[in-house]
């Protein structure tokens, strides 16, 4: 009788911790002397796993650093060569743990061969009873604590200090 109520136990706990593919889009704000501009990367990609219980959350989700887009091909490829695409593809955030109280994903941001621990305010609604979860969050980067030196154009260099947003979903495996 006791092996039963721990297996239904082990059960229920495995049932309300959800693993979800997360797909979404990151949009960065810079600042240069002529004005602010931006540029959307539509390939936010991976899985997590949320345990309502607990309010943990751990997985890990990249972007693709070549698919930046803002509408300026120019721009788009300084972009690029700032992130030494061919050198370091992708930028990953391995989730460590949400803080339910202050609204903040905790991990550690891999970016450009740095890699930082992270923590940043993102909101999240369940739908669909629990099978998808939508999220979106916004916070600050300064590239020079990724070694990323902050393109110039026409001697004008964009700000070290750029705004990202996140946005997306995630639905239950």
């Amino acid at each position: 009788m006791k092996m039963r109520w721990m297996t239904l136990l082990l059960t229920l706990g495995w049932a309300l911790a959800t693993g979800y593919q997360v797909q979404g889009e990151a949009v960065y704000q810079a600042r240069a002397p002529l004005g602010a501009f931006q540029g959307v990367n539509p390939t936010l990609k991976g899985q997590v796993v949320f345990d309502l219980t607990k309010g943990q959350l751990q997985g890990r989700v990249c972007l693709d650093l070549a698919a930046w887009d803002s509408k300026e091909p120019l721009r788009d490829r300084h972009t690029r060569d700032m992130f030494q695409v061919d050198r370091y593809p992708q930028a990953c955030l391995t989730v460590a743990g949400y803080d339910a109280q202050k609204g903040l994903v905790q991990g550690t941001l891999s970016l450009h061969g740095v890699e930082k621990k992270v923590a940043w305010p993102l909101r999240y609604t369940l739908a669909e009873g629990g099978k998808r979860v939508n999220f979106e969050g916004e916070f600050e980067l300064l590239l020079s604590d990724y070694g990323l030196k902050a393109p110039t154009f026409m001697g004008m260099r964009v700000q070290d200090r750029v705004m990202v947003r996140v946005k997306g979903q995630g639905v239950a495996q």
